[in-house]
């Protein structure tokens, strides 16, 4: 599947395909519990081939696999069995109705969902996954993410290589730290008046999926804002 195909280098300096996004990405994509997914990585519950392992040991996903881990996570009722179940039958549905694309304008990517909206995954006699209402959820969260990727740039002279503002020195970071921070969005845009309101949501994303070094473990739990994005 063609993925979006514009690339970075990490902090390591190694070469990641933005075809991939990381567990920390996905999971606050999705706003589940990293800590549940990671703890049903180690035994066996999401398996390989759902995901891959970089040269260090990371975790890395598909675009599609924040539906996916919103869609069986996001359902705290379900047990290991019933989750296990639900991903083996979402992943039948997975490889043709979820991708990420280049716009029309060949420069920046979009979200694009094409599913049945009458779409619904049986996992067991009594109980389905609405998968209308997870895509309806996420789907605002994930358009403002892959916009917001193709609104940025890494540059070793720049700021040593941290995630800017494309044409800027403003750390992508930074703006998502003011929010986190409980920084009005309108005082940010004023401060920053080549930024619009999609980017500060961006930000805010971006920030929670690229947590600073040694910020509070804490913050591994994602906590959705509903005022803020989707």
């Amino acid at each position: 599947m063609n993925y979006l195909c514009t690339k970075h280098e990490d902090r390591n300096g190694s070469l990641v395909s933005r075809n991939l996004l990381s567990l920390k990405e996905v999971v606050t994509l999705a706003d589940v519990s990293e800590r549940r997914v990671r703890k049903d990585i180690e035994t066996g519950v999401l398996a390989a081939p759902r995901f891959v392992r970089l040269g260090d040991s990371r975790l890395a996903f598909t675009w599609s696999y924040v539906v996916v881990l919103a869609a069986v996570y996001g359902n705290e009722s379900l047990t290991g069995k019933l989750r296990k179940r639900a991903l083996c039958k979402l992943d039948q549905l997975r490889p043709v109705n979820w991708t990420v694309a280049p716009s029309s304008d060949g420069e920046n990517a979009r979200w694009i969902c094409a599913y049945d909206k009458r779409a619904s995954v049986d996992i067991d006699l009594y109980l389905n996954i609405d998968l209308s209402r997870v895509v309806h959820r996420v789907s605002p969260r994930l358009e403002v993410y892959c916009t917001g990727l193709s609104r940025v740039e890494e540059k070793e002279d720049v700021l040593g290589g941290e995630a800017v503002f494309t044409g800027s020195r403003l750390s992508v970071l930074h703006i998502g730290k003011m929010v986190d921070g409980g920084e009005r969005v309108e005082n940010i845009l004023e401060d920053y008046p080549y930024l619009n309101e999609d980017d500060i949501k961006f930000a805010s994303l971006y920030y929670r999926a690229h947590p600073p070094t040694g910020r509070p473990r804490a913050s591994s739990e994602p906590a959705h804002d509903e005022n803020l994005v989707g």
